[in-house]
């Protein structure tokens, strides 16, 4: 695989990260699953609960 093409900046509207994305489909959205993939998840949920 080349790296540059893997090579990513962070989905969540706050992170200016960038990272080197190693799943094996090439999909990674955040930085990390914990902090911006989490903050994306719950504010979605939250929006989905009000929404019911």
């Amino acid at each position: 695989a080349r790296v540059p093409d893997r090579i990513r900046q962070c989905q969540h509207p706050q992170c200016v990260l960038w990272y080197l994305d190693t799943s094996r489909s090439g999909t990674r959205r955040w930085c990390s699953m914990a902090i911006c993939g989490n903050r994306t998840k719950a504010r979605r949920h939250q929006q989905a609960q009000a929404g019911s």
